[in-house]
């Protein structure tokens, strides 16, 4: 039996489902950390990325309507739950600003129910708040940083490189490719396939608490200057610098590895069958209330 922090455990009994951030190509290889993974017992490993894309076409659909509707309001990005419980306690008149949307870890936890209602479902990412996320949402059942999944790895005598070919299978479905690019600043409004909807001097793209408050402080009746839609992450350079990364790598480094795995995906994962379709979400709420 694999022990897990914080009292996690492999039931022999569960089967797991095991979904990845993508920020995992600043500390991990690709496809050999899939391979670990099967071998410390998910049955199945999936990345977040459909997630992401999921968490964007509601956006992009709640954005639309709020702006077909006329409404003067500045939006402001929900996938940082440390952003989101800032605001929360500090600023609460501006909750109603905050996109009502899942995170990509939160969508893809609906998906993965709905696909295997039986397995417990784990995240594995760089942010430790993701854990105050997963205990109010109930989307995911564990969330585990890289920083404890190496204790884990370390633990169980998982090696860095996989030979053994029953475990050599890539990701499950589903995923997709652009929204690789997610955990770096500003991934989400460049994924977001705006351009029929907002201009770019509309959107601000920034990360870190102290250069939001003074933001903050000076929205008036909901509406920041010209913008309607703020993009923001409180660590810098994104979630690919989360509290839970291991390496020292700077966030140039792991920027380029964030852009060079999405490169590989477009060119030799295109055609594998394992893209997710808007039909495998079909009848899933993606809307959360704050």
């Amino acid at each position: 039996m694999i022990l897990l922090p914080l009292y996690m455990e492999f039931d022999p009994k569960e089967k797991y489902v095991c979904l990845v951030a993508p920020s995992f190509v600043t500390e991990y290889e690709y496809p050999n950390f899939v391979y670990r993974l099967r071998k410390l017992g998910f049955d199945k490993v999936m990345e977040i990325t459909f997630g992401a894309k999921m968490t964007n076409l509601t956006y992009y659909s709640i954005l639309k309507e709020s702006i077909d509707k006329g409404e003067k309001k500045t939006w402001i990005a929900s996938p940082c739950p440390t952003i989101v419980n800032f605001i929360r306690v500090k600023y609460p008149h501006l909750v109603q600003n905050l996109v009502p949307v899942h995170s990509p870890m939160g969508c893809m936890g609906l998906i993965t129910r709905k696909m295997y209602p039986k397995h417990k479902i784990v995240f594995i990412g760089p942010c430790m708040t993701k854990k105050m996320e997963a205990a109010e949402t109930g989307a995911v059942d564990f969330v585990l940083t890289f920083r404890e999944l190496e204790e884990i790895f370390e633990k169980n005598s998982i090696s860095e490189v996989i030979t053994e070919d029953k475990y050599m299978i890539g990701f499950d479905k589903l995923y997709n490719d652009y929204t690789k690019i997610y955990p770096i600043s500003g991934g989400l409004s460049e994924t977001l396939h705006y351009k029929n909807l907002l201009k770019s001097k509309e959107i601000l793209v920034m990360e870190g608490l102290n250069k939001l408050m003074p933001i903050l402080e000076q929205f008036k009746d909901g509406v920041y200057k010209q913008y309607k839609f703020l993009d923001i992450l409180n660590c810098d350079g994104g979630c690919i610098n989360g509290p839970g990364m291991i390496s020292n790598r700077s966030i140039k480094e792991r920027r380029k590895r964030v852009f060079k795995y999405r490169d590989y995906a477009r060119r030799y994962e295109k055609d594998l069958g394992k893209s997710g379709l808007k039909a495998h979400a079909e009848g899933i709420n993606f809307e959360r209330k704050f």
